[in-house]
């Protein structure tokens, strides 16, 4: 079972994230609500996925990144601003607020897919 952690600081949005994940088949981590939470989530278990909000608070997220990829962890940004996003980021998965359970569980395994993460073909159940 592919394991997804969930970087979000809005706690409805953190559950929400955190339960179509869940209810879609995946085991989730998180929800994280900070960069050094995520960064001690991903020195405990094995992650095949994150999902990531730029704005944690007063921070961004872009300090994990290096770690994912060096990691070669997979993420996708969820944002209210897309425009927030640095010109090296353009060409990663993204998801704009508000966004679509529907968006967000076909976006999830084109980009597991991608990596060749095996259970990529998708999430057993749609909501």
């Amino acid at each position: 079972m592919n394991q997804i952690l969930v970087v979000e600081d809005e706690n409805w949005l953190a559950m929400e994230l955190a339960w179509l994940v869940q209810e879609a088949g995946y085991a989730v981590l998180g929800p994280e609500r900070s960069v050094a939470e995520a960064q001690k989530a991903l020195g405990r278990v094995k992650v095949d996925l994150a999902l990531l909000d730029i704005r944690l608070g007063g921070e961004t997220v872009f300090p994990i990144l290096e770690k994912l990829e060096a990691m070669g962890i997979p993420f996708i940004f969820i944002t209210g601003n897309p425009d927030s996003l640095p010109a090296e980021y353009s060409g990663r998965p993204l998801l704009a607020k508000p966004w679509t359970a529907t968006s967000l569980l076909s976006l999830i395994p084109q980009v597991l897919d991608a990596k060749g993460h095996p259970n990529a073909t998708g999430p057993r159940r749609q909501i």
